[in-house]
């Protein structure tokens, strides 16, 4: 027996990584077996001879431990076993980087919480100080609240029990018109009891209250194993409890005694039933890692903090969930911040984090937004999700929705509240000025507020903890780059978001490693074509999916790895001076079967800003394939082939692109989708695509290097002149001064310019050559 060694995170999901520096301190301690086990034994010592042992903790029932204290500053050595087998021994390394962050036992959650309701996110003794303030709140965010109630007061406070779905693989169609207004209507529905109960508590009216108890009441006569049962409907069983426990908290004195055992017995069992579905049918963080589950582990967290006194079963959810949540989450991020699967899915599954991580520094004292994935994902959300960008892209759902700009602007908000920084108040901001030039679909206008940060008390001051002058931030743990020109000036800003992720195309990513998004001065010129019309549809699964609706490169047709934990990716080699920006994105397994080597080389150079790209491929061997550049745009293109030229203009900005390749080849414009998305959903913005592939002709070659120059104009900023020409077996630009040449053969031979790197460049008199390791002054 072996363990299995893979790069993928979620295939190899052993935690410290050997050699790896933990950014928490104690670390979380995780690993797969290989082969069904009862018991496991966790070993960890300060020698690789396990002689001089620092813990020891056998009886394992699951294979995740967190300890309770931290470490001493210093390397440690860790192994597991399971009676039959030992696995190796890894090490890492304790340093005063490292946040400590003790997370008692969950026994000693409860403790602490208090004895009566509410609990999630105030305690009995808060609310009157919590009305008092809500009666002199006059804010926009309070205004919106109270709105919502009020409708939500006057509307109905029963739902019916959702009908069955049909068979998705059969007629998704079919399945589509029950599922889809089903997850949004019964989601609504429980958001509202919500609403309504944290307007009992804002206000103090009986009404508030009682359209609660009863809203609460109506969905609780639902057969935890009928239509809405995980296993068949997961989203309408989701509804139930994503808000619902924290609703039942706000208003549990408020029920009657018959409503009360009734949400008593609802939610034990969906609890149950939760549990079974992530732990008893392989581990969540483990063996698995669904991304509905991921949702789940706080929904299940809040039911036991609120119904333990009720539900036997509550602590042992809890004793499971503490190393889940506290150690193994995120299990799409690392400390950098970043969200593997992309800016929209982000935005809710880490919004529904923060459910859990306040209700837990607010009722137990334990901050687990000490740690850096907290303030480094405010971050990445700032850096890749400009306030102006028209398309997120990079992951599912893609619209610019008014709902989305204001939850965005209370995550980073929270984010800023709970970790007492100043740093994101004007991009919060921006933001919310920006919503207010967006509307949402009806079927997607949830009620009420971002509870977690509503209830949150007021903080003086604040500490501004970031000033960051450069244009180049990279998050290497998700595989995200992002070169901003300017981030507070829409007019001025060049955005490029880069994506090569080692999570790889599965879940709600898509094939997509060397994939960028192309924003000028506001405008979004170069993006990822398709819509979310559906998982798994049609348009979903043979288009979007696809490595050909991206601004990647194909072989011959052919796409990336899909639907693969082998298809990685990495953004590494980041360099940037006074004068440019470089990194590479490796996407070489994602081509792995039939390329050794599939690169994107991605320079900014500052004063002219302008982009060199570089995509370097080399065949397998016996396998024949024609390197294809592909973009897409909402604009048209011009094209001029003779020049190797093409444009697209969108009001005053401008994208020129400047193929540096001489010999023959071919342009290849469409538009349009195969197949179109279905209209399922609001499609108002689903507008028309246009796609450019660009073709050096031939096969035989098993080595190419394709460069491409972007050159970029907008109100304040003219497009930079770009002459490109072959000489002998190196391909040159001029650029203004500037000088871009390119390897085509063995060596760069151009005037008294001799290299045998892959591009040389010639910036302001500065040469610099781009090597396997990274970029390099000459």
């Amino acid at each position: 027996m072996t363990e299995e060694r893979h790069a993928h995170p979620h295939r190899d999901p052993r935690q410290p990584r050997n050699e790896s520096k933990p950014g928490t301190n104690p670390p979380v301690f995780a690993w797969k077996p290989v082969q069904d086990a009862k018991k496991f034994q966790l070993e960890i010592a300060k020698d690789a001879q396990f002689k001089d042992k620092v813990l020891i903790q056998t009886d394992l029932e699951d294979p995740v431990f967190l300890p309770e204290k931290a470490f001493a500053i210093g390397p440690y050595f860790w192994r597991w076993s399971d009676g039959s087998f030992t696995s190796p021994v890894f090490e890492f390394e304790i340093t005063d980087a490292a946040v400590v962050l003790e997370v008692p036992l969950a026994e000693e959650w409860l403790k602490r919480f208090p004895k009566g309701h509410p609990r999630i996110y105030m305690r009995p003794d808060d609310v009157d100080a919590f009305r008092e303030k809500c009666r002199d709140d006059d804010t926009p965010m309070y205004r919106r609240f109270e709105a919502s109630a009020d409708s939500e007061l006057a509307d109905d406070h029963h739902m019916d029990e959702p009908a069955f779905l049909s068979d998705r693989a059969t007629n998704y169609a079919e399945f589509w018109k029950v599922w889809y207004p089903t997850m949004w209507g019964s989601r609504r529905f429980v958001k509202g009891a919500e609403t309504l109960a944290l307007a009992w508590l804002a206000t103090g009216n009986e009404e508030y209250a009682r359209a609660a108890c009863e809203r609460l009441a109506s969905v609780s006569k639902w057969d935890p194993k009928g239509s809405s049962y995980l296993g068949h409907n997961d989203e309408a069983h989701m509804s139930v409890i994503w808000h619902g426990a924290n609703a039942c908290d706000f208003v549990w004195d408020q029920f009657t005694e018959e409503e009360r055992a009734l949400v008593i017995e609802q939610y034990r069992q969906r609890g149950e039933i939760t549990y079974e579905h992530m732990h008893d049918l392989g581990l969540y963080g483990i063996t698995r890692f669904d991304s509905h589950a991921g949702r789940e582990i706080v929904f299940l967290a809040h039911v036991a903090l609120v119904f333990h006194e009720h539900i036997p079963e509550a602590k042992k959810w809890l004793n499971w969930l503490r190393p889940v949540l506290c150690g193994l989450w995120p299990s799409w991020a690392g400390d950098d911040g970043g969200w593997a699967q992309g800016p929209s899915y982000g935005l809710a599954y880490v919004t529904i984090m923060t459910m859990f991580c306040s209700a837990l520094k607010r009722g137990a004292g334990i901050d687990l937004y000490q740690r850096s994935f907290w303030k480094n994902h405010a971050r990445w959300r700032q850096w890749i999700v400009p306030p102006y960008i028209e398309w997120l892209g990079f992951g599912d759902h893609s619209e610019r929705w008014s709902d989305s700009w204001l939850n965005g602007a209370d995550l980073v908000s929270l984010i800023g509240h709970e970790t007492g920084t100043t740093e994101f108040d004007d991009y919060v901001a921006e933001l919310r000025e920006e919503a207010k030039l967006m509307d949402t679909p009806d079927e997607r206008k949830m009620s009420g507020v971002c509870t977690q940060l509503f209830t949150a008390k007021d903080v003086k001051g604040g500490v501004t903890n970031e000033v960051n002058e450069q244009m180049l931030r990279v998050f290497p743990a998700v595989g995200w780059a992002a070169v901003r020109t300017d981030l507070k000036d829409r007019e001025r800003d060049i955005a490029m978001i880069f994506r090569s992720s080692p999570f790889g195309s599965v879940s709600h990513s898509h094939a997509n490693n060397n994939d960028f998004i192309l924003h000028v001065g506001g405008r979004v010129m170069a993006m990822p074509s398709g819509y979310y019309a559906g998982y798994g549809s049609d348009h979903h699964a043979h288009w979007v999916w696809h490595t050909k609706s991206h601004n990647c490169v194909t072989l011959s047709d052919a796409p990336q790895l899909m639907r693969s934990h082998d298809s990685l990716g990495a953004v590494e080699n980041a360099f940037e001076d006074d004068r440019l920006v470089y990194f590479r994105g490796t996407a070489d397994k994602s081509y792995s079967d039939r390329a050794n080597r599939c690169r994107r080389h991605v320079v900014f150079v500052k004063e002219q800003q302008y982009f060199v790209m570089v995509d370097e491929f080399v065949a397998k061997e016996n396998i024949a394939s024609s390197l294809q550049w592909n973009l897409h745009s909402w604009n048209e293109y011009e094209v001029n082939e003779e020049r190797r030229l093409f444009q697209i203009r969108r009001g005053d900005s401008v994208l020129r692109g400047h193929f540096m390749h001489h010999k023959n080849c071919f342009f290849s414009l469409t538009e349009g989708w195969d197949p179109p998305p279905m209209k399922g959903k609001d499609h108002a913005q689903w507008h028309q695509q246009y796609h450019l592939r660009f073709t050096p002709s031939g096969i035989e070659t098993p080595v190419r290097n394709l460069g491409v120059i972007l050159s970029m104009g907008h109100e304040h900023l003219d497009v930079p002149v770009v002459e490109t020409e072959r000489v002998d077996e190196t391909e040159v630009a001029h650029v203004g001064d500037d000088l871009i040449l390119i390897n085509q053969g063995r060596r760069i031979e151009y005037e008294n310019h001799k290299s045998d790197a892959l591009a040389c460049l010639v910036i302001n008199g500065q040469t610099y050559a781009v090597r396997d390791g990274g970029i390099g002054v000459v």
